[in-house]
């Protein structure tokens, strides 16, 4: 479930020292800018929520059904990425097919006492008209679990003021963008057009710059009749 790759399998702690990263400054400060981008956006969900009608509350979408909940992500599609039941499973992954992540309704039905957080990977297009090249060299970004406002079990995920990237440079940015131009065999006038495009781009959230979720999880706590719920879903976009 999620990324293997972060996950920490040395048992020697004298060893797992050593692969303890500092946080700078610089991270620590773009964090807390994150959190108050959601809180801000909580704000603004509450508000919404504070409209819905009956019709509201009968979303439809993607719906997962667990032995002791149902969870609906309203206009979303997908596909499991491998057979798994969810009656039978605390955690089950799937790829997005249609829809977005970023603010989306979340319905949850059969528990009380339900909170909702998420994390999200975000990674960094140039987009330009219509056509949009992926900065692979450039990596994601991992989110903190954010909590999501919501209202009688219905939630709203993240969205793009709650998006955030790893520092960027003109240097990198340059550099990655260069990188994906050759890999895609563009011509040198293709390339000197894409290459005008970011010379006064200094910051991810400068166009042509376009942040997206790559994969969303979310993390499911609530209370059932059968007793205490925990639920893990993760959703990842075909790049």
């Amino acid at each position: 479930m999620g990324d293997r790759s972060t996950i920490v399998t040395e048992t020697d702690s004298s060893r797992l020292k050593n692969y303890v990263r500092d946080i700078s400054q610089k991270e620590q400060d773009a964090s807390e800018i994150a959190r108050i981008m959601v809180q801000v956006d909580s704000v603004k969900v509450a508000e919404e929520l504070e409209n819905f009608t009956a019709a509201d509350s009968s979303l439809q979408g993607f719906t997962i059904s667990f032995s002791d909940c149902k969870v609906i992500f309203e206009n979303l599609k997908a596909r499991q990425l491998s057979e798994q039941n969810p009656e039978t499973s605390r955690s089950v992954s799937y790829l997005v097919t249609e829809g977005e992540l970023a603010k989306m309704k979340v319905k949850i039905v059969g528990l009380q006492k339900t909170s909702v957080k998420e994390r999200i990977y975000t990674k960094l297009k140039v987009a330009h008209e219509g056509e949009e090249i992926l900065l692979k060299s450039l990596g994601r970004k991992i989110s903190d679990w954010f909590p999501l406002a919501g209202q009688q079990n219905i939630f709203i995920s993240l969205g793009e003021n709650s998006f955030q990237f790893n520092d960027l440079t003109k240097e990198k940015l340059k550099g990655s963008l260069q990188q994906e131009l050759t890999k895609k065999n563009f011509s040198e006038n293709e390339k000197r057009t894409w290459m005008n495009r970011i010379k006064n781009t200094s910051s991810y959230t400068d166009a042509p710059c376009k942040l997206y979720v790559s994969t969303a999880q979310f993390r499911i706590r609530g209370t059932s009749s059968k007793g205490k719920v925990n639920k893990l879903i993760q959703f990842d976009i075909v790049e």
